[in-house]
């Protein structure tokens, strides 16, 4: 089954090939101090963004959903859920969205998100959703406030960055409980 979700002009949709060049171009777009961009040669890279650009839509491997995120027809972003079925409890998802610069701020990150949080929990069977960001993003933090997440707490020391300190990453989550309470 193919995913498409869409609320408030924003569409969550599966990748096309003609969305390479988007993709491809933010993947080499220098994003400061703690991302690291491919280079823009990098033919392995490259090729996994294409394999992940044909396999979205739908749950690869049962672990990744990757969506494209569209607003006003143009492509803007992705979003991802991903479940660890091996060491996970079952039901527990994790997201990631990543918005392209000139994109944010604009309310589509909130709208994505709650779009496939609620898509986890009425399609598949989610008791806890969860999302992570770095302690000083105060817009994705935001995000997670207006989708209705709970803060739970800091991840010390979470995330590695070349030639500094780990960075301390937030901790939100949603469960079944306040889906259906409708938090």
């Amino acid at each position: 089954m193919t995913i498409v979700l869409q609320q408030d002009g924003v569409v969550l949709r599966p990748f096309r090939q003609e969305d390479f060049a988007t993709v491809w171009a933010e993947e080499t777009r220098d994003r400061g101090a703690f991302e690291t961009p491919w280079a823009p040669d990098d033919e392995r890279a490259q090729e996994r963004v294409r394999a992940r650009i044909e396999h979205s839509g739908t749950w690869r491997d049962g672990r990744v959903l990757d969506l494209a995120v569209e607003a006003g027809g143009a492509l803007v972003g992705d979003v991802q859920a991903r479940r660890d079925l091996e060491y996970t409890p079952a039901g527990i998802f994790d997201l990631g969205i990543g918005l392209f610069g000139d994109k944010r701020g604009m309310g589509t990150g909130s709208v994505a998100v709650r779009l496939v949080t609620d898509f986890l929990f009425e399609h598949e069977q989610a008791v806890r959703v969860q999302l992570s960001t770095d302690v000083d993003n105060e817009a994705m933090r935001r995000v997670a406030d207006k989708a209705g997440f709970a803060f739970e707490g800091v991840m010390r020391g979470f995330w590695r960055v070349p030639d500094a300190p780990a960075r301390d990453y937030a901790l939100y989550a949603r469960t079944r409980a306040d889906h259906e309470g409708g938090r």
